[in-house]
């Protein structure tokens, strides 16, 4: 094995044909960026031996293989926790690469531009994808975001023109300004329901998606977030949405249908529905349709029609209609903080306890 310091650095070694930044004080060491650029298949060790120490190979750095266009595949080991920004940045010709479990975040632009990705798999000890994390990847046809992932940054999919659908788990707290901006070939998203906030172009430009439901949980829906969405024929907005930016669905021509869930609507500027068909119709809550009426914004719809008030569903505690996992876990945090609702009282017993996170569980199984 080839192991030699660069007479740049004393902490830079080459081993086996791979650059490492060693830190002598952790012994940890960090993929880096080969004087000349790396190429083939890359096989990354899961420790270095440099005089006489053993360093575990922890990272891959930033920059390590950007530019790369050459290099069609890398393995990296089970001791590797980071991979960082920019990392593999415009590798055109990277067609397979497998992120192990060890792997907990990713960093900004991380594999922007790697069009030659087709499936890569996320795994479940990753919370985090940085900025731009996979922007321009329009190889790739499918990705399984997991329910470890707590934050996707701006952009993270952007322009990832070949996904065709998408489901953001319900881990995740918010959707950034432009992280699915551009993918035109979605034709689906599942948006989970602890979404508090859909940012600024989110989804704009998504030309091939065909509806769209809003969560409960989403209080937020910033400006263009689904400009140009040319394809979308039915919005539902969830009832908790207190604010829609500017321009949201403007030019979603084919737009017919929009489902607000909002009981006490507010003013929204003109350009929110611009360019959506006059026809179309605005569903609203019972005993609402006067106050939509009244409500800049929504008043630009002629068809304003009223919905029965949907009935009430036991073990629905988040109110989304649906009896799932979500509302297992609402009702063990209702548990654990002691709290009593007459809805978390499945059996009936006059108390909220385990019992009916029991029977919850069951009715959840039943699909009842």
């Amino acid at each position: 094995m080839l192991l030699l310091p660069l007479a740049a650095s004393a902490d830079v070694v080459e081993y086996n044909k791979i650059y490492f930044n060693l830190n002598a004080n952790t012994k940890q060491a960090e993929v880096t960026e080969a004087p000349n650029k790396y190429f083939g298949s890359v096989d990354i060790p899961p420790t270095v031996l440099y005089d006489g120490e053993i360093f575990d190979v922890t990272s891959i750095g930033d920059w390590a293989f950007r530019g790369c266009s050459s290099l069609t595949s890398v393995t990296i080991p089970n001791s590797v926790t980071s991979i960082g920004s920019f990392a593999f940045l415009n590798c055109s010709g990277l067609t397979s690469i497998v992120i192990p479990n060890s792997v907990t975040d990713i960093g900004n632009s991380a594999f922007n531009k790697c069009i030659g990705l087709t499936s890569i798999a996320i795994p479940n000890s990753v919370t985090s994808i940085g900025h731009y994390a996979f922007n321009g990847c329009s190889g790739l046809t499918s990705i399984t975001i997991p329910n470890s992932v707590t934050s996707i940054g701006s952009s993270a999919f952007y322009e990832c023109d070949g996904l065709t659908s998408l489901t953001i788990p319900n881990s995740v707290t918010s959707i950034e300004n432009g992280t699915f901006s551009w993918c035109t070939g979605l034709t689906s998203v599942t948006i989970g329901k602890s979404v508090t906030s859909i940012g600024d172009v989110a989804f704009s430009i998504c030309s091939s998606l065909a509806s769209v439901t809003i969560p409960n949980s989403v209080m937020s829906i910033g400006q263009y977030a689904f400009y140009s969405c040319g394809a979308l024929t039915s919005v539902t907005i969830g009832k908790s949405v207190t604010s829609i930016g500017d321009n949201a669905f403007y030019f979603c021509e084919q737009l017919t249908e929009v489902r607000s869930k909002i009981k006490y609507p507010f003013g929204i500027d003109a350009s929110v529905f611009e360019r959506v068909p006059e026809d179309a119709t605005l569903y609203v809550p019972k005993d609402t349709k006067a106050n939509y009426e009244a409500a800049g914004g929504w008043n630009r719809f002629k068809n304003i029609v009223e919905m029965e008030e949907p009935v009430a569903i036991e073990g629905d505690l988040n109110g989304d209609e649906e009896v799932d996992v979500t509302d297992v876990v609402e009702l063990i945090d209702m548990v654990l903080a002691g709290i009593y609702d007459p809805a978390g009282d499945i059996n009936g017993d006059g108390e909220v306890d385990v019992t009916d996170v029991v029977e919850l569980i069951d009715m959840v199984l039943a699909g009842e």
